[in-house]
């Protein structure tokens, strides 16, 4: 990475193309921060609720009643999550990640039973959001693609007949991300379970903070000695943080904890880590029990450091048993949830459209990699049939590429899936349709898959 500060600003990405800045709440002056002191100073005694209260009333007379839900009602408020850009240096595949300086303060009760009510909202909240939402990483696709499709054509210039001269690495810098209500991945997933909490529980929503997470380390004792050597964020360049979530700090009865919340991994529960690891400390639980295979998961503040939680998971597949290690940082709010986590996904040789139930089962979808030859490309698509059993079928993208000419096996499936996804089979057509075109693209395949591959190498040391 470069050290000089001219190569880096967090409105220029590394060609000098203009970037979007996202919104920052320091823009909306004293009473918030007059409010986050308020709600950073509350008391042990029982007085954290009122003082909660006070401080998020205080925010919300600043902001307006919509403190994170944006006016329009289908995206969210990115200042009161306090979203950024981070600063992007040359030659660096994704933007540098960035914290707040500032650490969340707890969620305060003296009693158990008081943790345990909280517990039961959260989760309620939380479950019904899973089931009414889906972990969508297909529809974002294909709006990069028309983007950048679009952007070609503007650079054509006919009268000379040159062809578009965009290339997609270019249009990856400059892209402004949407994020709305409707297709959702991990960190909107993460914002609208903060915003429904909030709605109803204005002080825990003021304390629930997002946070980042590197999937699938190594080794983790090197990766936390190379984030504190001098600071997360000078570690940036080589850190891909892929995965974001909600974290709570909380002190119950005197003693420290997390309260995590991961509804991009479907997970059902408000999971509960306590540095003591005594109750109620979750420790291992089941996420999903299919025939081939079972995921377990635990949460653990790590050994080393307890600005880290070690995630682990333990996968059974039959006698086999596999562990895979990721580590969240929950020291500090991270504020580029949008520009680094949500950009890395944009370009992952992975994309979905899941529906979940209530206790987070995967029920419903369809899934497919990104491959170099479109002949080769094929989606998977899998609903609940009506005898408790499940229907999983492969076909080939090329069936999608005319809605007209979708053979009539394949359209039935789709007619079973569509109410699964609680959609309109005509717009379930159009997305097949339109996922086929992004997906038969060679020379946008190429280059999506060139952009992912620079940041796999840019974390391969993790």
């Amino acid at each position: 990475s470069h050290s000089s500060d001219d190569d880096v600003t967090t409105t220029h990405d590394a060609n000098g193309h203009r970037r979007n800045p996202v919104p920052s709440l320091e823009g909306f002056g004293t009473g918030v921060a007059k409010a986050e002191a308020e709600a950073a100073t509350v008391d042990t005694n029982g007085a954290h609720e009122t003082g909660l209260a006070a401080a998020a009333a205080a925010a919300t007379a600043v902001i307006g009643s919509g403190y994170w839900i944006a006016e329009d009602g289908d995206s969210y408020n990115l200042a009161a999550f306090d979203q950024t850009n981070g600063a992007w240096p040359i030659g660096q595949p994704l933007p540098l990640p960035k914290w707040s300086n500032r650490s969340a303060a707890p969620y305060v009760v003296e009693k158990l039973w008081q943790y345990e009510e909280m517990i039961g909202l959260i989760e309620t909240k939380l479950q019904r959001m899973l089931e009414e939402t889906h972990y969508n990483t297909a529809n974002n696709f294909v709006d990069f693609y028309r983007t950048y499709r679009a952007a070609v054509a503007a650079s054509t210039a006919p009268s000379r007949g040159q062809h578009g001269t965009e290339d997609l690495k270019t249009h990856f810098h400059q892209y402004t991300i949407p994020i709305n209500r409707r297709h959702h991945m991990c960190v909107s997933l993460g914002m609208e379970i903060v915003s429904r909490i909030a709605e109803h529980y204005p002080d825990i929503g003021r304390l629930l903070y997002l946070v980042s997470c590197e999937e699938a380390l190594d080794e983790s004792v090197s990766y936390i000695e190379h984030c504190e050597e001098n600071g997360i964020e000078l570690a940036g360049s080589s850190l891909e943080k892929e995965h974001a979530l909600v974290a709570m700090k909380i002190l119950v009865g005197g003693r420290e904890g997390v309260l995590i919340l991961d509804p991009g991994y479907h997970v059902a529960r408000a999971v509960t880590v306590m540095k003591d690891q005594k109750y109620p400390h979750t420790g291992w639980f089941t996420q999903s029990d299919e025939p081939h295979c079972k995921r377990e998961y635990s949460y653990g503040f790590h050994e080393l450091n307890d600005n880290y939680i070690t995630w682990t998971e333990r996968m059974t597949r039959g006698a086999k048993q596999q562990y895979e290690q990721s580590l969240v940082y929950i020291g500090c709010p991270y504020r580029t949830a949008i520009d680094v986590t949500v950009r890395r996904n944009l370009v992952y040789n992975f994309r979905s459209l899941l529906s979940r139930d209530a206790k987070g089962r995967v029920c419903a979808g369809l899934y497919f990699p990104v491959v170099p030859n479109p002949l080769d490309a094929q989606v998977t698509l899998f609903y609940d049939g009506p005898l408790e059993n499940q229907v999983k079928q492969k076909f080939k993208f090329s069936l999608f590429k005319d809605a007209e000419m979708i053979p009539d096996p394949v359209l039935r499936h789709l007619d079973n899936l569509a109410p699964q996804l609680r959609m309109e089979l005509g717009e379930l057509v159009d997305l097949m349709v339109d996922l086929a075109a992004s997906i038969h693209d060679v020379d946008f395949v190429r280059q999506v898959l060139e952009i992912n591959n620079d940041i796999n190498e840019l974390s391969a040391d993790n």
